[in-house]
């Protein structure tokens, strides 16, 4: 049970419980303190505790009701806080001596003191310094001349422009300093229509402005309605953006901080890491550098939902704004010194041949091998095709970037050229690199098996390393090969190799060429005109080049 104190308030008798009471009298002396030492201070009180009685009687139901404190609170919004009130005392000084400052700046506000639907057009008109009717006017053209699309203008100003509420909003929207001359000129009773049956200027007020604002009750609830299910919709977006924000934060710490346990396809990250970054690129800070690149705008998008979540949400501050500005733009010049370094450390390529020479069995085949080792696992690291396989010395790395092709010699022994590629910052570097690299095959009387990847030494990183394995046969070579071996042929890899084919046949060499010695040799049908021009055709013919009859070479290559 609350106190009820009765009050005269510009002439008015008012209701009021004990809470609301002080609430408007704290209120009223804040506004009083800001015309403070002013003239004219007495009568500008005068017009506001007019203004507020004009309110406190359009909110309550009948005379007999007591202003309660949500009363008071509306109209506090409605009038604005005592700061609003707030000169400077310069313009009492005299005019000749008075600072001259830049004229006041307009911002766009519904004016629903004066519309009729939503107050979009007389703010408009205020904005434009054009009278509201002839925006009314091109409001009904454009709607005619739109079919109706230009409704939906209308309402998007309707939801997202402000109302003209508070005395400072009203002066900011019809371009006017926030002075007490236009304070005063703005609750003036000048501003108002009378009436002859009230009793007080109050009363005047209030039935004037009850005649002229009725449409925009209705339409003021209708927007009210639509505005709160689109703040629902903002909301809602707001929590998503800051969830999904929230999680991407910690997920993004938790995977930085736990990166040296995290496997990836049976692979640890951080030996992926440490074999694709350069050794005199510190992996800790590169991680530090990914964490604020990441995490602050992800920070910057979760700080934005919840201000869409919150209404009322402090500001994180100048500093702390400031603080995280630099310390991003302090990444991203971190990052570009890491990218830049990794993209030199690939600069310079370079290249090491190693040849071995050995003879092939005369009248036997050559079988050509590559052993398909299980890559299931692969990831893809500095155009490398890389897996990471440990044992009790530790982490191995294993490339598949191997690649074979076949040429001929003139040599009468066969041989096998190992070109070893890397990258590096310089020459050398990248000759020590593909020197770094190790490479395995097996040379039996009759068949050539090679690994289908090379190995590098122990502690070396990735550079872009690549095996080319050419194999030079002799003339008259026999030879032939597995699937796996074509798998990997690559003819552009030397000038001289041989294209060869996904097929189990046999070639040999002949003229520097490789011939099919098992295909079977289709000769061309011949057609033969006889004397009654009758065309007759030659049988076909179906053998090999192994057969006695076949006395040259029908196939090249």
């Amino acid at each position: 049970m609350n106190k009820t104190i009765n009050i005269n308030l510009a002439g008015l008798f008012f209701h009021i419980d004990e809470d609301a009471y002080n609430r408007l009298q704290r209120y009223l002396s804040a506004v009083r303190r800001s015309f403070s030492g002013t003239s004219g201070a007495d009568e500008i009180m005068r017009d506001i505790e007019s203004r507020i009685a004009e309110l406190f009687m359009e909110k309550r139901a009948n005379d007999q009701q007591v202003i309660s404190i949500n009363h008071v609170e509306d109209v506090i919004e409605i009038m604005g806080q005592p700061e609003d009130y707030e000169v400077d005392e310069e313009i009492f000084e005299d005019p000749k001596r008075k600072h001259r400052s830049a004229g006041p700046s307009k911002q766009l506000f519904r004016d629903t003191q004066n519309g009729y639907i939503g107050g979009v057009s007389s703010g408009l008109s205020y904005y434009f310094n054009i009278d509201a009717i002839w925006v009314r006017i091109l409001w009904v053209l454009l709607a005619f001349f739109s079919a109706g699309w230009i409704v939906l203008v209308y309402v998007i100003m309707w939801i997202f422009v402000p109302d003209a509420v508070t005395t400072a909003q009203r002066l900011t929207m019809q371009g006017k300093e926030v002075n007490i001359s236009n304070i005063e000129e703005q609750n003036s009773f000048e501003n108002f229509s009378t009436v002859a049956d009230e009793k007080t200027d109050a009363g005047y007020r209030v039935v004037g402005q009850k005649g002229k604002r009725g449409t925009v009750k209705f339409f003021g609830a209708l927007g009210r309605i639509i505005k709160g299910f689109f703040k629902a919709i903002v909301k809602l977006i707001g929590l998503c953006i800051f969830l999904a924000a929230s999680i991407g934060i910690i997920a993004l710490l938790i995977s930085l901080v736990t990166a040296g346990s995290i496997s990836i396809d049976g692979m640890q990250a951080a030996d992926i890491l440490d074999i694709g970054i350069p050794a005199d690129v510190n992996i800790w800070w590169a991680t530090l550098a990914v964490f604020f690149l990441v995490g602050i705008p992800l920070l910057v998008l979760a700080i934005l939902g919840l201000k869409l979540l919150v209404s009322n949400l402090r500001s994180i501050g100048t500093t702390a704004k400031v603080a995280l500005a630099g310390i991003w733009i302090a990444s991203v010049i971190g990052m570009v010194f890491i990218t830049t370094k990794i993209a030199s450390s690939q600069a310079i390529k370079a290249s090491i041949a190693k040849q071995e020479k050995f003879t092939v069995a005369p009248q036997k085949t050559l079988f050509l091998d590559v052993i398909e080792t299980d890559f299931t696992d692969q990831v893809r690291i500095n155009a490398n095709n890389v897996k990471i396989v440990y044992d009790d010395e530790g982490p191995k790395v294993l490339s598949r970037d191997v690649r074979v092709a076949v040429t001929s010699t003139t040599d009468s022994v066969a041989s096998i050229t190992l070109n070893y590629k890397a990258a590096g910052s310089t020459m050398d570097e990248a000759k020590e690199n593909a020197n770094n690299i190790i490479y395995k095959y097996e040379l039996t009387d009759s068949t050539l098996t090679l690994d289908n990847y090379f190995a590098l030494r122990e502690n070396k990183r990735l550079n872009q390393q690549r095996v080319d394995a050419i194999i030079a046969l002799p003339e008259g070579t026999i030879f032939n090969w597995d699937d796996d071996f074509i798998h990997r042929y690559r003819n552009g890899i030397s000038n001289d190799a041989f294209d060869l084919y996904d097929n189990e046949k046999t070639y040999q060499v002949k003229n520097g060429k490789a011939i099919c010695i098992d295909c079977p040799v289709i000769n061309e049908e011949k057609k033969v005109t006889t004397q009654n021009n009758e065309v007759v055709k030659d049988s076909v013919t179906s053998k090999t080049l192994n057969d006695p009859e076949v006395n040259e070479w029908q196939y090249q290559d």
